[in-house]
């Protein structure tokens, strides 16, 4: 990862919420809540996402992050991704599509959030089951 680029608020584990798959969390709504928080607090650059989320990690959680090799998160979406592959909801394929095809952008979202959650569902959705382009 390079330099960080922004200065964070001290002491980040105070306010940001915490995760811990032992405790019954949903991976999914904890970056949802992380990510609200750091808008809530005004952070817009990648580095400050990616050097924050540690703070919030507990437990295996914790753990697991420890574990990974030196430089191989480089991009929230890597860490995302990654996050996500180790403690997201397994849900079947029926419901993945379900939820694609529900899915809507919030007000006032913008497009660059709504196309994150939109492939962060189709990428859970096997390729052979996926819906075609024109769809």
């Amino acid at each position: 990862m390079p330099a960080p680029l922004s200065l964070i608020l001290a002491h980040p584990e105070k306010w940001l919420p915490k995760f811990n798959p032992e405790a019954g969390m949903l991976a999914e709504e904890h970056i949802n809540n992380f990510m609200l928080s750091i808008n809530l607090n005004g952070f817009v650059n990648e580095d400050v996402v990616v050097r924050l989320f540690p703070y919030t990690l507990q437990g295996t959680a914790g753990s697991w992050y420890f574990s990974l090799p030196f430089g191989s998160i480089t991009t929230w979406d890597i860490f995302q991704e990654q996050f996500l592959t180790k403690f997201g909801d397994d849900r079947s394929t029926a419901t993945l599509i379900n939820d694609l095809s529900n899915l809507r952008a919030e007000y006032r979202e913008p497009i660059k959030d709504f196309n994150l959650r939109f492939n962060k569902i189709l990428s859970k959705i096997p390729t052979a089951s996926q819906p075609s382009e024109e769809v």
